[in-house]
């Protein structure tokens, strides 16, 4: 495979549809990457497609490093945790300074890599009934609640997807995860293409700090980014790439629904 560069001012946004493999030639070739862990975790599994949801989310996520550092395979790859369980790569192997964050839903499987750390990416399968009511009553805060009710019942939940992805690409770029109370922050949609952050005075954030992408992702799915901008304010600009086979990466291109 080529090996790629990735500038500071981009993110690069990967993805594969677990349709395109097959799950047991993956787990001949690829099985033996996982860590011991996440073989056991794979084991554990009752059904394939979980087994093969797992597999392909490491799959992407190695594949897509040794495009970066050709030098070090797949199976190589060396990752550390934070305390609130964000995987990241191991000091020694990482003198460019690689970031990611992965995310899978349903037949998708997504990957963003950066130069910088504080980088996340949600994706969910949007037309799964669920009781977003309630949920959004527990989690959201009153102005996002609020703004979710008074949209055509029809609207509703594709609202409550977007809100959803959105919160959680931005605690997972803080690396915090649920630790983060999703009521902390609101977010506004303006017109047809603008999205807009309010933090309360819990959070301690800066609005100005983040740049928010909503993305196209087919009809049933919804997909957001959130990235932190450096110390200089540096703006950051998205590329897509998919892993069609282990062995083949082609462009893909990003469409933006909405962005701050």
């Amino acid at each position: 495979m080529t090996e790629m560069w990735i500038e500071k001012s981009e993110i690069h946004l990967w993805q594969l549809e677990q349709a395109d493999f097959e799950l047991s030639s993956l787990q001949s070739e690829c099985l033996a990457w996982l860590t011991e862990s996440e073989i056991k975790r794979f084991q554990r599994y009752q059904f394939d497609r979980h087994r093969k949801q797992l597999l392909l989310g490491r799959v992407l996520m190695r594949v897509a490093l040794s495009s970066y550092v050709n030098k070090i395979a797949p199976a190589s790859w060396n990752f550390i945790y934070n305390k609130y369980g964000k995987p990241a790569i191991s000091e020694e192997q990482n003198p460019a300074s690689l970031h990611f964050n992965l995310s899978h839903s349903a037949e998708k499987v997504v990957l963003a890599v950066s130069r910088f750390p504080d980088i996340g990416v949600d994706i969910e399968y949007a037309t799964k009934a669920r009781r977003i009511k309630a949920i959004a009553r527990r989690y959201f805060s009153d102005k996002e609640v609020a703004e979710m009710l008074i949209l055509p019942e029809d609207q509703q939940q594709s609202r409550f997807y977007e809100l959803w992805t959105l919160k959680e690409a931005y605690i997972k770029a803080c690396g915090m995860g649920l630790e983060i109370p999703l009521q902390h922050f609101s977010y506004g949609f303006v017109g047809r293409d603008r999205l807009t952050v309010e933090f309360d005075e819990r959070r301690n954030d800066e609005e100005t700090a983040w740049q928010l992408w909503q993305l196209s992702a087919g009809s049933d799915f919804k997909l957001a980014v959130a990235a932190k901008a450096d110390e200089k304010g540096l703006a950051h600009m998205l590329s897509g790439w998919r892993l069609a086979s282990l062995n083949k990466v082609l462009e893909q291109k990003v469409k933006v629904l909405r962005n701050k």
